[in-house]
C-alpha cells in the first residue's frame, strides 16, 4: 500500500510497477494519490505501508528517510510563446502571464505563491488542475505558461515542444523522499520496492 504525490505517479510509476511486477507477481500494489499531509495521516495510521512525496524536505522522529532526490521545479511556456525568446524574465512580468497551475496545496504551487508573495506578487491562473502531466499537454498545446517538476517536462523540453523560461528571482527545488514509518515492519516485498526507487534514484 502505497501513498504518492501525483507527479512521482505519473512520472516514475509505469516502468518501477512493470519490473516491481515481474519480480513480485503474486503481490497486490494498492496505490494512493494524495498531499502530503494527507499521506503522512495515512502512514501514522497504518492505512499505508509507504509514501512517495514530492515536498521540502521533511525530516520527522516517526519516519525513517528511504530515498532522497532533490528535484528542481520549472517555469515552461510553448516555444512561440514571445518570453520563450528571453534570455532572463523578471518576476513583475509573470502575474500578467497567462496560466495552468497545479492546485493550491500541492508542494510546489505552494512554493510558488509564497515566492511572489515575498515580492508583494501573485500569479492568478485562469485553471487549476491537479494533474502535473495534463498541465504540460495543455502548455504544449500553446494554452498558457505553467511552473511544474522538472523531470514531467524533460521529455517535452528535449523534443523542443516546450521552452524552459529562466526566472532567477523564483528558483524552487522540491525533494522527491520515500519514507515509512519506524515501528514498521519491512516485508521482503516492500524491501524489494524500496530498492528499486533507490536504483532509480542512482541512475538519475
Amino acid at each position: 500500500r502505497i501513498a504518492l504525490a501525483d507527479s512521482v505517479c505519473s512520472t516514475f510509476l509505469p516502468d518501477l510497477l512493470q519490473r516491481y511486477h515481474a519480480q513480485f507477481p503474486q503481490v497486490e500494489l494498492v496505490l494512493h494519490t494524495a498531499s502530503t499531509d494527507e499521506m503522512l495521516q495515512l502512514l501514522s495510521t497504518n492505512q499505508v505501508d509507504l509514501v512517495y512525496t514530492l515536498d521540502q524536505p521533511l525530516l520527522q522522529p516517526a519516519l525513517v528517510l528511504a530515498a532522497d532526490v532533490p528535484e528542481p521545479v520549472c517555469f515552461i511556456a510553448p516555444p512561440q510563446h514571445p518570453l520563450a525568446q528571453e534570455n532572463t524574465i523578471p518576476l513583475d512580468i509573470l502575474p500578467r502571464q497567462e496560466f495552468l497551475l497545479t492546485e493550491r496545496g500541492m508542494s510546489y504551487r505552494d512554493a510558488l505563491d509564497q515566492c511572489m508573495a515575498a515580492h508583494s506578487l501573485a500569479i492568478h491562473p485562469y485553471l487549476e488542475l491537479g494533474s502535473a502531466a495534463l498541465l504540460c499537454q495543455m502548455v504544449e498545446q500553446g494554452m498558457g505558461l505553467s511552473f511544474l517538476p522538472e523531470y514531467i517536462v524533460r521529455p517535452a523540453l528535449a523534443a523542443g515542444h516546450l521552452a524552459r523560461l529562466s526566472v532567477p528571482d523564483c528558483a524552487v527545488e522540491m525533494h522527491r523522499q520515500l519514507f515509512y514509518h519506524r515501528d514498521k515492519w519491512l516485508t521482503p516485498q516492500m524491501k524489494a520496492f524500496i530498492e528499486l526507487v533507490l536504483e532509480d534514484t542512482q541512475a538519475k
